[in-house]
């Protein structure tokens, strides 16, 4: 796999997985259960944002690990480009737009679920190149 899929990393891993992480704040709307395609890159911005608001329960603009849950080393490994230990809306939204830049194969701002699959599918086997064909060695003159 080139890369984990940027809807698997960080929608559906960080920001819509209530199981793992505390509740949302008190009068926050949940996260959706996971995301959906076809996705434009703006709903990958508002699912960030609206995740992370949501995730950041002492509102300081940082998650960490108490408000990751059980996913958090994966999460702030992934996510964490100043490895201080814990992520800013940036950095989530810096790593979510190059991973769904990576996924966006045709480029027109909209990932598909056939785009997903097509970049999380292995690559096909590297072509083994011809035998040599061995060479007698030719007597040396003296």
């Amino acid at each position: 796999m080139k890369f984990v899929c940027f809807a698997a990393a960080a929608a559906a891993v960080l920001f819509a997985a209530p199981a793992f992480a505390q509740p949302p704040a008190a009068g926050a709307t949940p996260p959706p259960s996971g995301p959906n395609f076809p996705m434009t890159r703006a709903a990958a911005q508002q699912s960030v944002q609206q995740g992370f608001a949501t995730r950041d329960a002492n509102h300081d603009g940082f998650l960490t690990n108490d408000e990751l849950g059980g996913a958090a080393a994966m999460v702030i490994g992934r996510l964490d480009s100043d490895h201080d230990g814990r992520v800013s809306l940036a950095e989530a939204m810096a790593k979510t737009l190059s991973d769904f830049d990576g996924a966006d194969a045709n480029h027109d701002g909209t990932v598909t679920q056939e785009e997903v699959t097509a970049m999380m599918s292995p690559p096909p086997p590297a072509a083994t190149p011809p035998a040599a064909t061995p060479t007698t060695p030719q007597p040396q003159g003296n």
